[in-house]
């Protein structure tokens, strides 16, 4: 009996790892997306202010893609 539950928890905890792990993916995945479209729009406004708006998204948004990746990485560690 002892033994069922100890393999109900490891595999409760593996679904638990894998979700965790899901959810980082798709995390770095929506982060490069939107760095993606601001690249874009980076590259297609003229406005001084406009530009000095996506520079700083830019930056906040590396940051960001930054965290997702060691986040991702910290699974094979």
């Amino acid at each position: 009996m002892d033994e069922e539950l100890i393999t109900l928890s490891k595999r409760s905890e593996r679904k638990a790892r894998a979700a965790e792990y899901d959810k980082a993916l798709g995390e770095l995945a929506d982060v490069r997306a939107r760095l993606d479209e601001t690249y874009s729009r980076f590259n297609a406004v003229t406005d001084g202010a406009a530009l000095e708006a996506c520079i700083y998204e830019i930056s906040a948004l590396q940051s960001r893609y930054n965290y997702a990746v060691k986040a991702v990485k910290s699974f094979f560690l």
